[in-house]
């Protein structure tokens, strides 16, 4: 048995090895300047391939639904990778009392937000104080405000593309917000079936033993 689960130990972390070791890099709006406000035109911003790539910003709204300060960035989720986690960080500030809206379109470019519908979104949500240190890419996913606004809907992760997101918040005020965005490798079907197979060959030849 011993031989076993040491046969079993040395596999996983043999295989292990060919996840890299996370990476970071970030977007902030007070060093590298204001994230565009034109859906037709986001601003682009490079993920790192197995890591997390930070975006700091802030939106403003002048009460009673208005906007006056949107940003939209587009990302690339290159081949072999996948985005897994869109994590809150510390310092985000939700407005009113419903939370600050982010949403996530398929594309290089978001809807215009006069008349938008949420059905035209992957995914959205309203995030605040309280989603600090969660990942609210599930959220986004099957979010529908008052039961009566879905969006497309996805299965995370989100697999290799471009996708847009949109931030937004019509209370008065200016809020803060900091999302993490992590990208991970995606096995490839060849290497997840020489695992398989490599592990119950392992338990085959345990059985032989015992035998």
């Amino acid at each position: 048995m011993r031989d076993l689960k040491r046969s079993i130990v040395t596999s996983i972390f043999v295989t292990a090895l060919v996840w890299p070791v996370l990476a970071s890099a970030n977007y902030n709006e007070t060093p590298d300047g204001d994230l565009s406000g034109n859906y037709l035109s986001p601003t682009p911003i490079a993920l790192v391939p197995n890591g997390s790539t930070t975006v700091s910003g802030t939106i403003q709204g002048a009460g009673m639904g208005v906007s006056v300060d949107l940003d939209y960035f587009t990302v690339t989720v290159p081949a072999g990778q996948a985005l897994v986690a869109l994590n809150v960080l510390p310092g985000t500030v939700g407005g009113g009392a419903i939370g600050s809206f982010i949403a996530i379109y398929s594309g290089s470019t978001a809807v215009d937000p006069a008349g938008a519908l949420s059905t035209a979104a992957l995914g959205y949500y309203l995030y605040r104080a309280a989603d600090i240190g969660t990942d609210i890419l599930d959220n986004m996913a099957t979010f529908n405000f008052n039961g009566t606004n879905p969006s497309i809907g996805f299965i995370p992760p989100l697999f290799p593309g471009a996708y847009t997101f949109w931030i937004q918040e019509g209370f008065n005020g200016t809020f803060p917000y900091n999302f993490e965005l992590v990208l991970n490798s995606v096995p490839e079907p060849p290497t997840v079936l020489l695992m398989v197979a490599g592990l119950a060959m392992i338990l085959r030849r345990h059985r032989r033993e015992k035998k």
